[in-house]
């Protein structure tokens, strides 16, 4: 028993037929269910059409009987004066309280009204103004040509009596209908009462009333039910055709709200199913309708033999298709899985041996076998041949990628996509002072790397933002995403490039230019303050010739050691030695003092320099000397370039910021221009006559007030256009800001 239960649970032929075999008996259960289902879907769906068909026509021949009652009533209330046997005309009868008329006058129309098969009726009553029976005809069960009359007896309690003898009218008129029971008799009534008019004067009324019983029996044999129920409003039981179970058939509080929340009686009908006598039968509800109004609800019932008899004849055909279906299935699944099997098992018996280092065995089979097992075989054989190369290529091409990455001198470093390093090179391990045996850091951000912000390389151009220092070494870190070519990412590689001895060659260079800046300015210094006293007239007269000499040497030492200054400048940026100092300050201060350096040399060009700026400002939060120094970087810049007009400073408060503006009328900036002028060594002409011009820079003073700028934690920029001057603008964070002016760094954490 072991041995079978585990041939079944290895051998694959087992394992193709047993789920083809469940699956093909259940789909052939499934289908045959389904078709079944539909068999009896489609005959209870006849039964219920048929069911809810009867129900409507007992609605409908409860409203034709009313319609009957109420031209019976027409009939009696307009009946005229029959002298033949001495009856006066009804109205009149109740007009004058003729009793005896009355039912002299009545009678005929009771007994022609038992008669008709439209009216069936069972008793006429007529009562006068005080709301007592005038007259009472009723027939007695079971009897159609004798009546009997009752005693007069008070309706005046009623709730159709004041709305009859007061003549009230509603949307459908004066006459009203019901199920009444009177006070002197246990039987329900299907009635309808009218006024009895003399003119505009009501006089009287009648009351024309079926038995219910009676007329639910005569219903339930014309539409061919088994029987019919009538329920008041909140589901109780009022009378049906099951006798004394009648009253159990109740209705629960969600079936009465189902019913009473459908908008049309015919449009939803209810179907339940209950035991009657020990017969299923099946029940429809609708509400049921008096006069327009529902009054209750309305329940039909057929009995389900007749769909009970179709499941149990079609039962025994289904399982007995169903397990010829199963036998058959199962015979020829063992048949088809068996020649599926044999050569598969070939192929399993070469693949465990190549698994286990026969590299030369291949799938034999006979040449009988030309399908797609045997296509699969072929291919097979081909497949591990390409293989066996591939893995002698794969092999080959790792070991040496593996020594290429060795022999780099860089540091590579490689991490997955969660940021774990996986591998690292010999010039990693450098770097880091590991041995070879040394467990390698975790994550990228492990790294001993400290970022450099100061004194490092980037005179001649801008600053390098991804250096850092490891230990004694410099490096620049680099990190991009490794991705195949579908873009799926695989990790991240690093790369740590040494860059101590660039870094070191930078920062000899730096100092060397500052100590040779603050040399040349010394001299500089004694020349201009030379051609001062000798413009001045100290040394001596001077003729015109000599003066055009001395101011040429004083305005070329001003621009030679606004020059150096800027220099001086640069190599403190780069070197570190020039430090912020960050407190709030009124911002007029430096603005004025900046002015006051330069206006001089704008009012020698010609040009009108004006300032609007308000009185009250709030403080911002800066370095005086950083802001004098960016204002007379751009209002030299504006000086340079513009010819004639006007140079304005405007101070404008912002919610956020101060913002600071230097606006010119010069020759404007091209927009391809407007982030490249911040750089080191970019002039804005772009041509020779910029390098020959008396006005030339060497383009650093833009480039100092960025950086500058981006000290004190705000921003620079420009807006122009040639031809129409430039705005130069820089923010100043306030005073009760405590956020900390941004450095720009590299983060570390690109790979994690």
């Amino acid at each position: 028993m072991r041995r079978l239960i585990g041939e079944l649970r290895t051998q694959l032929k087992y394992q193709i037929i047993g789920p083809f075999l469940i699956l093909a008996i259940v789909v052939a259960v499934v289908g045959l269910s389904i078709v079944a289902f539909f068999i009896a879907r489609q005959q209870q769906d006849r039964f219920d059409n048929e069911l809810a068909a009867a129900t409507r026509t007992v609605s409908d021949a409860f409203l034709a009987q009313e319609q009957a009652n109420l031209d019976f009533l027409r009939e009696v209330a307009f009946a005229q004066r029959n002298d033949s046997i001495g009856a006066p005309a009804v109205a009149e009868a109740f007009r004058t309280n003729d009793v005896a008329g009355l039912r002299i006058a009545l009678e005929p129309f009771f007994l022609q009204g038992t008669r008709r098969s439209d009216v069936r009726l069972d008793r006429l009553i007529a009562f006068g103004r005080d709301g007592r029976t005038i007259a009472d005809f009723e027939r007695p069960p079971q009897a159609s040509d004798t009546y009997i009359t009752h005693d007069s007896f008070d309706l005046s309690g009623a709730w159709f009596t004041p709305k009859v003898l007061n003549g009230e009218s509603d949307s459908r008129g004066d006459k009203y209908a019901g199920l009444i029971q009177f006070s002197n008799t246990q039987t329900l009534y299907l009635a309808t009462i009218a006024p009895v008019r003399v003119d505009t004067e009501v006089v009287g009324g009648l009351i024309v009333a079926i038995r219910l019983d009676g007329l639910l029996n005569t219903i339930v044999q014309q539409a061919r039910l088994d029987g019919i129920v009538i329920y008041d409003q909140n589901g109780k039981v009022i009378t049906g055709t099951f006798g004394n179970i009648t009253p159990t058939l109740t209705l629960n509080a969600d079936q009465v709200a189902r019913i009473k929340a459908n908008p049309d009686p015919f449009g939803q009908t209810l179907f339940t199913v209950q035991i009657v006598n020990g017969t299923e039968y099946q029940f429809a509800y609708v509400p049921f309708t008096i006069r327009g109004s529902r009054v209750g609800i309305l329940a039909t019932a057929r009995a389900r033999e007749e769909v009970l008899t179709t499941w149990a004849d079609i039962s025994p055909v289904l399982l007995m298709i169903t397990l010829g279906l199963g036998a058959g299935i199962a015979i020829l699944g063992l048949w088809v899985a068996r020649r599926i099997t044999r050569p598969l098992e070939e192929l399993t018996n070469t693949a465990n041996a190549i698994v286990n280092g026969d590299l030369q065995r291949r799938v034999q089979l006979s040449t009988a076998t030309q399908n797609e097992i045997g296509v699969l075989a072929q291919n097979f054989n081909r497949m591990t041949e390409y293989l066996i190369k591939l893995l002698a290529q794969v092999r080959a091409e790792a070991g040496q990628r593996a020594a290429i990455v060795e022999s780099i001198t860089d540091g590579i470093i490689f991490t997955d996509i969660h940021g774990e390093i996986r591998s690292i090179n010999r010039a990693t391990r450098r770097l880091l002072g590991l041995d070879d045996d040394d467990p390698i850091p975790r994550r990228l951000s492990d790294l001993p790397l400290q970022p450099l912000q100061e004194g490092i390389p980037g005179f001649g151009d801008q600053r390098a933002q991804d250096l850092f220092a490891l230990g004694d070494a410099f490096i620049r870190l680099s990190v991009a995403p490794v991705k195949e070519e579908n873009g799926t990412l695989l990790g991240y590689v690093a790369v740590l490039q040494d860059l101590t001895e660039e870094v070191m060659v930078d920062r000899a260079k730096t100092n060397f230019i500052g100590t040779i800046s603050h040399e040349l300015r010394t001299p500089l210094t004694v020349i201009r303050g030379n051609a001062d006293l000798l413009l001045r007239g100290l040394a001596g007269p001077l003729d015109e010739e000599q003066k055009s000499f001395v101011e040429s040497i004083r305005l070329h030492a001003n621009n030679m050691t606004n020059l150096i200054s800027n220099v001086i400048t640069i190599a403190n940026l780069d070197s570190g030695s020039l430090k912020s100092n960050l407190e709030p300050i009124e911002v007029r201060r430096p603005i004025e003092d900046a002015v006051w350096q330069v206006q001089s040399q704008i009012k020698a060009k010609g040009l009108q320099l004006e300032i609007a700026i308000p009185k009250k400002l709030p403080t911002v939060l800066a370095d005086v000397d950083h802001v004098r120094t960016i204002m007379i970087q751009l209002l030299d810049n504006a000086r340079r370039y513009t010819n004639a007009g006007t140079i304005t400073i405007r101070a404008i408060p912002q919610p956020d910021m101060m913002r600071i503006e230097v606006s010119d009328t010069g020759r404007g900036i091209p927009p391809h221009m407007h982030e490249q002028i911040f750089e080191r060594f970019i002039r804005g002409e772009g041509t020779s006559e910029g390098i020959n011009s008396s006005e030339r820079g060497i383009g650093l003073g833009l480039a100092i007030a960025k950086q500058l700028v981006e000290r004190l934690g705000g921003t620079i920029g420009v807006e122009s256009t040639p031809g129409q001057g430039s705005t130069f603008f820089f923010t100043l964070r306030y005073a009760d800001d405590s956020a900390s002016p941004e450095k720009p760094a590299t983060r570390v954490e690109s790979a994690a």
